[in-house]
């Protein structure tokens, strides 16, 4: 019987199909001939102690990318079409998909991606409704919020000269603003404007 190379090298970051812990190749401890595999010695990620495993317990762990700018090629992601359908599709790092990315319009999940179109509807049907993104300054400026402290209550606040925040969509009075959260539905307004669920 001829002896097969080592399938993971020192250093390479393994799962244990058993317990889908994630841990560290530190040495090629020896092979065994019985099952026609090798045993490695490895240091699990968050503590600082060692595991000896066979290689048939093991897989390869690839790291996913934990933001759209850590994208590799062939990563899989998401893209908003322009009619806010969820298109999904392996990165290749295209101009297009570049500047799809630069405008946000690129997710690591197809839920973010379909959670992101709910809101644009949203804001949409906010700026619909009367709605407006440049802040006025000296005329009223009706803004709507979600109070934490009140167990996310939706509150309407008027803001006439203290500045504006990013992205806020204002109306010229409380009433546009109140017609808005009855058109639109305040569980919606929470749960896609203010990630909180009812």
């Amino acid at each position: 019987m001829q002896i097969k190379d080592p399938k993971f090298k020192e250093g390479q970051k393994v799962r244990d199909i058993e317990d889908g812990d994630i841990y560290t190749v530190v040495e090629i401890d020896r092979y065994s001939f019985s099952g026609n595999e090798y045993w490695y010695e490895l240091e699990a990620d968050r503590k600082k102690y060692t595991y000896t495993r066979p290689e048939s317990k093991l897989e390869t762990y690839i790291d996913k990318p934990k933001t759209v700018w850590e994208l590799q090629d062939g990563d899989a992601c998401y893209f908003i079409n322009v009619n806010g359908s969820v298109l999904p599709g392996p990165w290749d790092g295209n101009p297009l998909q570049i500047g799809s990315r630069e405008i946000c319009n690129v997710f690591l999940t197809k839920d973010e991606a379909e959670t992101e179109v709910e809101r644009r509807k949203i804001e949409a049907e906010m700026l619909r409704l009367g709605g407006r993104r440049t802040f006025k300054k000296g005329e009223n400026n009706y803004y709507i919020v979600c109070d934490f402290d009140s167990h996310y209550d939706i509150w309407i606040y008027n803001n006439k000269s203290d500045g504006f925040g990013i992205g806020t969509i204002y109306f010229g009075s409380d009433n546009e603003a109140y017609n808005a959260i009855d058109s639109i539905g305040e569980d919606r307004i929470k749960k896609y404007i203010f990630g909180v669920e009812s």
